[in-house]
């Protein structure tokens, strides 16, 4: 039996950033040699152990071929014979089929490490068409590494692409799960921002278009979950003026908050619903996305110049209440500062400050409808 550190552990390490956890392979044994040894399984797939001390995840050497559409449609085999090399190549992208033994010698069939140097994200071979879930973990990893001037391989950029129609297959809790954790990241926007480059270049478009509300075909509506996201570039644009970058925003301090800024740029409220239903979103998500964008579209979105002389003073401040009767500063000040400033996003510049004096003052009266 031989075990080896692989994955992301490796990639980190390579690249001088702290690894978040560490993954193992096992070569060369069994389930029952496991037990044995105190490790407790896990996972219903394949067998998955937990180090009896450490906790770690330990996966037996294994092989997969796909039996179908979707990233649960794989049959898998986990023999003592299945080789490191086999694993390996069953991987994603190349900078994740890096292993280390005990001593730490690298095993690189796929040359994971001169593309880490090179900064390039490649696929490991043209299996990587099999499982629509790796347009996801291509944009996560893509967004993590952004700082780093990774760019995707122009092959593999294309099987993205390739993969499109088939995201309808998979899961939302799936979709969450990639998302949530690049909502982790200090800046996630370059996922969503490759992902809407990915559809918007794919040979699908036409059919992915989404039809009007109203009129959803719901395979359709599936399909392009948060495709619609469109981000302005002016955003990403180092050149431009740093008080519109969104991530300078003071609400953007907690994973919740990207989402709510995700779901702001949605046109209308029903397809962020409907993103929230498909997802399975959690609780603390969904509540501020909502909050966010109601109280961008009810109040914030209505100060623009183009709309601010029909919007006047009392029409102003009843909407500005009606918005503040839903984020309850007098329950959770500081909730409702974040929730603030996201539907504020920075529209008054330094100025948005402002807002934060005001939410706690008003979170210590409680105003009747006159007032």
């Amino acid at each position: 039996m031989r075990i080896y550190k692989v994955g992301g552990a490796v990639r980190d390490e390579l690249l001088g950033l702290e690894p978040t956890d560490n993954d193992w392979v096992v070569v060369g044994s069994t389930p029952k040699q496991m037990l044995s040894m105190g490790y407790k399984q896990v996972g219903k797939d394949f067998p998955v152990f937990l180090h009896p001390d450490t906790k770690e995840e330990y996966a037996l050497a294994r092989k997969e071929r796909s039996t179908g559409p979707g990233h649960n449609a794989f049959n898998f085999s986990f023999s003592p014979n299945v080789t490191l090399e086999e694993d390996l190549s069953r991987r994603d992208i190349t900078i994740n089929a890096i292993a280390m033994d005990d001593v730490g010698n690298l095993i690189d069939p796929f040359n994971g490490k001169v593309d880490l140097e090179n900064r390039i994200i490649r696929r490991v071979s043209n299996a990587f068409i099999e499982d629509p879930l790796r347009v996801l973990r291509v944009a996560r990893f893509y967004a993590k590494l952004y700082q780093f001037n990774f760019e995707i391989e122009s092959h593999t950029f294309g099987l993205l692409k390739e993969l499109v129609s088939s995201m309808k297959h998979l899961p939302g809790e799936r979709i969450w799960q990639e998302t949530e954790k690049t909502l982790q990241l200090k800046n996630p926007i370059p996922y969503f921002e490759l992902l809407y480059k990915i559809y918007d270049n794919s040979l699908v478009r036409n059919f992915l278009k989404p039809p009007p509300i109203g009129h959803r075909d719901r395979d359709q509506i599936e399909t392009t979950f948060f495709h619609r996201f469109n981000l302005p570039k002016n955003i990403l644009d180092p050149n431009e003026n740093q008080l519109g970058d969104m991530r300078l925003n003071p609400g953007l301090n907690k994973p919740e908050s990207w989402w709510a800024i995700v779901g702001k740029e949605f046109k209308e409220r029903d397809f962020l619903d409907y993103l929230n239903e498909r997802l399975k979103v959690p609780k603390k998500y969904k509540k501020m996305s909502e909050l966010v964008f109601d109280f961008t579209e009810s109040y914030f979105e209505r100060l623009r110049l183009s709309d601010f002389y029909l919007f006047d003073r009392d029409q102003r401040i009843r909407s500005l209440y009606k918005c503040l009767e839903k984020i309850q500063p007098s329950k959770d000040p500081e909730f409702a500062i974040i929730v603030t400033f996201l539907a504020a996003n920075n529209r008054f510049k330094n100025d948005i400050f402002e807002w934060k004096n005001f939410i706690y003052a008003y979170s210590e009266i409680l105003p009747t409808d006159e007032e």
